[in-house]
């Protein structure tokens, strides 16, 4: 089926996948690297004050509504089709909306830190408040400065370039802990932590610009070619995007806080480690979804129709093959696994296990049936239908536990994500019909 495809998109999911790798990597090497580096640099008071520092402005990476998402497949599908004009409007307008929503943002937040008392927060135990709070302010900056990274991101994918922005964000976030683990090492604390992050997210910010207007000299940032109707167009995807976030939220947080609240800290230990090892063929499936959703954007601006049904069975296939090879495998392998990661302190049990890799195989097939409705800006239906279905996995997560255990939590997870394969089906027959 892969063969029916033009060569040159052959040779790009080829570059987009290997970049997807060096991004798995990137991400693998510096979670493992940094929390050796950063308990032997400031030990377990003071990392574990940085944990919880960090965690807090990480609402701000929602600022941007999903715009940026949003943006990146429009710009796509716009210069496939010839119309660098939309593309640059497109740019301009997301450019124009950061710069009206992120000043409020940062001043309501830096209001907000500086009434802020580290005693509310566990973990924050001797760490002075003025310490907290410019790490704090630090942070944020952080966060409004990815968004605009995240734009310029959208510019490099804009020409179909999905490996160059990978790799752009991949090593941004390799440089970034990089800075954070130099500053600890040399005796740096909390806010020299915060200030090397900053630096490292301007300098990358700079750096991708500039090669982007290397690249493509046509896209440059500004909001002369904004305006209102372009910004109405995006909105409505935008937000219906950040339901997916919510939806992964309540489906990852919400069985775990049912397992504590009705069957105690030993059941949750159970599902959160069994659950951890069995998600770990995930990142392949989504190194397969990131790869094709330019693809899909770009062949839907061409009007390649054709091209891309042919794009579609190849996705579908190859994640089909490698989520049953995988489902086999981890039935196998989960039970030794957990034991060991728990020194036996966690035993598997067969239903509870069964329903586990069920809910994680319908997981990965969903999302790639999700993809290229994501890739055109036409998933908002799909989007609101997760986050109600995840609600109501929790829910029934909830009713199941007291009398099926682990196995009703399990069970209401892959019921959730099964009825969500129903439903690409369903809205992907109806598009195509």
């Amino acid at each position: 089926m892969l063969r029916a495809l033009d060569r040159s998109i052959t040779r790009r999911l080829g570059r987009t996948l290997s970049a997807q790798g060096y991004a798995q990597l990137v991400t693998l090497a510096v979670q493992l690297a940094l929390v050796p580096v950063l308990l032997r640099a400031w030990g377990t008071s003071l990392y574990g004050a940085w944990l919880v520092l960090s965690a807090v402005p990480f609402y701000l990476s929602f600022s941007d509504f999903g715009l940026t998402f949003v943006a990146k497949n429009a710009m796509v599908m716009a210069v496939a089709g010839g119309r660098r004009d939309e593309a640059l409007r497109i740019f301009h307008t997301v450019f124009a909306l950061l710069c009206a929503l992120l000043p409020p943002l940062l001043m309501g937040s830096a209001a907000l830190i500086l009434l802020f008392d580290p005693d509310m927060l566990p973990g924050l135990a001797g760490v002075a408040p003025g310490t907290a709070r410019a790490a704090l302010l630090l942070l944020a900056l952080s966060m409004a400065a990815y968004q605009l990274f995240l734009l310029v991101c959208a510019g490099i994918r804009a020409e179909n370039r999905p490996a160059s922005e990978v790799t752009w964000a991949a090593t941004a976030r390799l440089g970034e802990g990089a800075a954070i683990a130099g500053a600890a090492l040399a005796g740096g604390g909390l806010v020299a932590a915060a200030a090397a992050m900053v630096a490292i997210r301007l300098l990358f910010l700079f750096a991708a610009y500039r090669w982007l207007r290397g690249t493509a000299g046509w896209l440059a940032l500004g909001w002369r070619a904004a305006d209102r109707a372009t910004a109405s167009a995006l909105w409505r995807p935008a937000l219906a995007y950040m339901a997916m976030p919510v939806g992964h939220a309540l489906l990852l947080q919400g069985p775990v806080l049912v397992a504590g609240s009705l069957l105690g800290a030993g059941a949750t230990v159970a599902f959160a480690t069994t659950r951890t090892v069995v998600r770990l063929g995930t990142a392949a499936i989504n190194m397969i979804n990131n790869s094709v959703v330019s693809e899909y954007a770009a062949l839907h601006g061409k009007g390649a129709r054709a091209a891309a049904s042919v794009l579609f069975r190849w996705h579908v296939g190859a994640t089909l093959v490698a989520t049953f090879c995988y489902a086999a495998a981890i039935i196998l392998l989960a039970p030794a696994a957990v034991a060991l990661l728990t020194h036996d302190a966690v035993r598997v049990a067969a239903p509870f296990l069964l329903w586990l890799v069920l809910a994680v195989v319908a997981e990965m097939i969903w999302s790639a049936l999700f993809s290229p409705s994501a890739a055109i800006n036409r998933h908002a239906r799909l989007a609101i239908g997760f986050a109600a279905l995840a609600l109501a996995g929790v829910g029934a997560a909830w009713l199941l536990a007291p009398r099926y255990g682990l196995s009703g939590v399990a069970g209401a997870l892959a019921a959730a994500h099964l009825a969500m394969v129903a439903l690409c089906l369903f809205t992907g027959r109806r598009r195509h019909g």
